[in-house]
């Protein structure tokens, strides 16, 4: 996770006073490995012992050797896996909030 990308931060909450946000990495930038979520409180964005994986790199692996791809040949792009990690975020957001 040292040599992680920030892909995207994604803030939930008031418009104008966030309580909760996702920060998004990955190996690059279109393939989001997990987001590590910060609240907010009166001393400002203190970072969660929880975070979020996203199965990115098992789902390539998956899919290369599902289509029979060699190692020197590029895996196609099957899915917007960035929008599918914010969507994660934000339904783990949806979910913390009940």
């Amino acid at each position: 996770m040292a040599d992680s990308v920030l892909i995207d931060t994604l803030q939930f909450g008031p418009e104008d006073a966030p309580v909760q946000k996702y920060e998004i990495y990955g190996d690059d930038e279109s393939t989001p490995t997990h987001a590590v979520i910060y609240c907010k409180d009166d001393g400002g964005w203190q970072k969660l012992d929880e975070t979020l994986s996203f199965a990115a790199e098992d789902e390539q692996k998956e899919a290369t050797e599902a289509m029979g791809y060699g190692s020197g040949d590029s895996l196609p792009d099957l899915r917007d896996l960035p929008a599918e990690a914010r969507e994660h975020c934000e339904q783990h957001w949806q979910n913390s909030q009940q």
